[in-house]
């Protein structure tokens, strides 16, 4: 059975069953597949999690009630699969952008339609980026002169509020400016100080006439401008807006017709009474002269020495760890001998108790030395469906993009045996961001034909 007859299988099923409750293990054994991956595959083919999915297509459901019938809300809560009506009315807002009560004489009409796998296979490109990703759009920044003002703080966090507050209320944006709705950018800017210690910088860029402005400790200077795909996002928190840049780099720009551009990303405030409530995130990017094929690959094992962390924070454990590690002074030859750097994560288990992260070295000689202090093991070895790109954030976009090639090609299985993992190609002296080669890897094992 191929992965989209399975997909579809699930598919199915879940509509049978829609206002029943649905377990993954149950949908999943229509399926004919693992709970494992099924998150996976269906999440390459169809772009929602399977838990998503369902939320959406009895929201939709719901909706729909809502619009043509008199049902009561808390009838449909129920139907819905949900235990109580503030529990519904809270997940039905998130979905779609209104209370159930609000929606029912609305003009806004909700509609998440069942997804039909075998009309979707031969698709357009900008229409597909269209629907998965509704919330993001290129636009062309023209040249222009901007009035900056960098700001310098002790801490990371919440530094950029940190620098609107200053610019709004300090330094003389003028009231005629505050009535015209002067926009207000900026970005971060690396700095050290006198003993090369790091230090936090946000550069902070005013759109605005020359007699807008009255104080003289800005200084002017040009913008040059340049394509930017760019996302609006609540200003909540860091990690929601860490999040909105995640979406952009991770996900969409690996599926776009886009590369990442040269000029500098920025970020819009979006303010009501003086007060930063959106913000506009603005990704920099060229059209893409190039496809990243994916083929396949024979690896020999090798040696990993790594950390992993475990649930919500893992990846900020890892990460940490590792980096302690190599500030200890432990990791200074780590690059000796064909030594790289690698990441892997529980792709498909992101809100789950499961989930895990890894960050660590992959030594590529069976008999290289241990490097103290991390753990080894095996990575093993077997047949890769490899892809060669850029480092785009998580590297969700480019999962997928795999995920999908090996659900649609019918020559391969996911081998859930052997983990898939990300390995980093650095150099002295180049723009890490920008310029890294990353190599991702997925496990694979030939399908078998059970015909004689």
């Amino acid at each position: 059975m191929s992965y989209v007859e399975s997909v579809q299988r699930a598919i199915d099923y879940i509509e049978e069953h829609l206002d029943e409750e649905l377990d993954l293990s149950s949908i999943a054994e229509e399926a004919y597949t693992s709970v494992a991956q099924l998150y996976r595959v269906f999440y390459a083919l169809t772009g929602h999690p399977v838990k998503d999915y369902i939320r959406k297509r009895r929201i939709s459901v719901a909706a729909n009630h809502l619009r043509y019938s008199k049902r009561k809300v808390e009838e449909l809560a129920w139907d819905s699969g949900f235990e109580s009506y503030h529990s519904f009315a809270k997940v039905f807002k998130k979905i779609v952008g209104l209370t159930p009560a609000t929606y029912r004489n609305a003009e806004l009409f909700f509609s998440f339609e069942p997804i039909r796998l075998y009309e979707q296979i031969t698709y357009k490109e900008d229409k597909e980026q269209a629907e998965l990703f509704p919330d993001v759009k290129v636009i062309r920044f023209l040249p222009d002169k901007m009035y900056t003002y960098l700001h310098i703080s002790k801490h990371e966090e919440g530094m950029e509020n940190e620098a609107f507050r200053t610019v709004f209320e300090k330094l003389g944006v003028s009231e005629t400016a505050r009535n015209n709705k002067v926009r207000i950018f900026g970005y971060n800017v690396d700095l050290q100080d006198e003993d090369g210690k790091p230090r936090y910088g946000y550069r902070v860029l005013i759109e605005a006439a020359e007699e807008c402005m009255v104080n003289s400790t800005l200084t002017e200077e040009p913008f040059t401008g340049g394509l930017y795909a760019v996302r609006k996002v609540a200003a909540l928190s860091p990690k929601t807006i860490q999040d909105g840049w995640d979406r952009l780099l991770s996900e969409w720009l690996p599926k776009s017709t886009f590369d990442i551009g040269t000029h500098q990303y920025i970020e819009e405030f979006i303010a009501y009474n003086r007060k930063v409530t959106r913000m506009n995130l603005y990704l920099p990017v060229q059209r893409s002269l190039h496809n990243e094929p994916i083929e396949v690959v024979e690896l020999t094992e090798s040696k990993a020495f790594f950390y992993r962390g475990y649930g919500a924070e893992a990846q900020k454990v890892a990460e940490r760890r590792l980096i302690n590690w190599y500030e200890r002074g432990a990791g200074g030859n780590w690059q000796a001998g064909g030594g790289t750097y690698y990441i892997s994560y529980h792709y498909g288990f992101e809100e789950t108790e499961e989930y895990w992260w890894e960050n660590g070295i992959l030594k590529a000689e069976p008999g290289a030395p241990v490097l103290d202090g991390l753990e080894v093991k095996g990575m093993g070895a077997g047949s890769y469906a490899c892809c060669v790109t850029k480092t785009y954030g998580l590297l969700t976009g480019v999962l997928d993009k795999i995920h999908r090639w090996i659900a649609t090609n019918g020559n391969y299985w996911l081998d859930e045996e052997r983990q898939w993992f990300a390995e980093y190609h650095m150099f002295e002296g180049m723009n890490v961001e920008r310029d890294s080669v990353v190599k991702v890897y997925i496990p694979i094992l030939p399908v078998v034909s059970t015909q004689g």
